[in-house]
């Protein structure tokens, strides 16, 4: 692990069981939300985490959060194992992490003021006195484009790119290490999505953060995002730096995703569509987990799983084909 790691993730599992029967249930499957995931992000950078929904993007960013327990893999924030934490400790270690959610409506509260939304985690984890909470509000809506007056309002009184700035003042008050942001942007309108992506660009800058986002807009990832990871069906596919992977992409999933962005130019268009439904996690395919979709489909990859291997400085896949070549 580099020295300016802040996030690490190894190997990481989440099962969920599936039972039948209603007295005496018995477990018949596991879901396989995510598995087998590995990445890191160095301090002050940003991952984007893309791909279709289902495939398990927001349940890793829950067991990074420590919303979930892991099935198995190791979570490291900041220095801390968050796997092998619990009760003060995990409690503690909150104060390093934080989220924005995709909806600022249902993640603010509708019956207390901005104030109050805002000063929470800092009397949650005791942090200052009142007067120090109070100020410390009317200095994160400054920082995020509100003004002191909005302290005073409640969550319906505002735009939703502005109840989205609430939410990030919210996730700042702490001076977290961390960000996670799961679909930052998706439920707010086209011309106020970029003065958020923007927002959150300057405040990085200004405050050394560091982000993982989730997105299903490969176009929001590319604008936010140095390094970014394309997830299928619970595993990782393809991560590259930005650069690499928008220019020059190796699994053919990831080739899907940027063919299928819309584009101004007509002659641009090219033919998105991917043959058939995307598998139940339920009961994945057996080798390549892609292989019923894959245009490049060869005998290997209907028994044999690809691993993540770089193919070049900082480019990885898991594609049979692309690291034969």
């Amino acid at each position: 692990m580099h020295d300016s790691t802040i996030v690490s993730v190894k190997n990481l599992k989440k099962y969920f069981p599936v039972t039948r029967g209603t007295v005496f249930s018995k477990v018949v499957g596991h879901v396989k939300a995510v598995d087998d995931v590995s990445f890191s992000i160095e301090k002050g950078n940003t991952l984007g985490l893309v791909g279709e929904s289902g495939c398990g993007k927001s349940t890793t960013a829950n067991l990074i959060l420590g919303l979930d327990p892991a099935t198995s893999g190791e979570i490291t924030v900041a220095g801390r194992n968050i796997t092998q934490i619990k009760g003060r400790d995990l409690f503690d270690f909150r104060r390093s992490i934080q989220a924005v959610f995709q909806d600022p409506f249902r993640s603010l509260n509708p019956r207390k003021k901005v104030k109050q939304i805002i000063s929470e985690p800092l009397s949650v984890h005791h942090v200052g006195t009142k007067a120090e909470q109070a100020a410390r509000v009317r200095e994160l809506l400054e920082l995020v484009g509100l003004e002191s007056h909005h302290e005073g309002l409640y969550p319906h009184e505002f735009s939703g790119g502005q109840r989205q700035r609430i939410a990030i003042a919210r996730a700042l008050s702490l001076n977290p290490e961390v960000i996670v942001l799961d679909e930052p942007v998706s439920a707010l309108d086209v011309s106020i999505q970029a003065q958020i992506l923007n927002l959150l660009i300057d405040l990085q800058a200004r405050l050394s953060l560091t982000y993982l986002i989730i997105s299903h807009d490969l176009a929001v990832v590319e604008h936010v995002s140095k390094h970014i990871g394309v997830m299928y069906l619970g595993r990782l596919v393809e991560l590259a730096p930005r650069e690499m992977l928008y220019g020059n992409p190796q699994h053919a999933y990831t080739q899907a995703l940027l063919d299928s962005v819309p584009v101004a130019d007509p002659e641009n268009i090219k033919d998105a569509t991917l043959e058939g439904e995307v598998p139940s996690p339920l009961n994945p395919p057996a080798g390549c987990t892609f292989h019923p979709r894959c245009p490049e489909c060869q005998p290997e990859c209907q028994t044999l799983a690809p691993q993540m291997k770089e193919i070049e400085p900082g480019h990885l896949v898991s594609c049979h084909r692309r690291q034969k070549e």
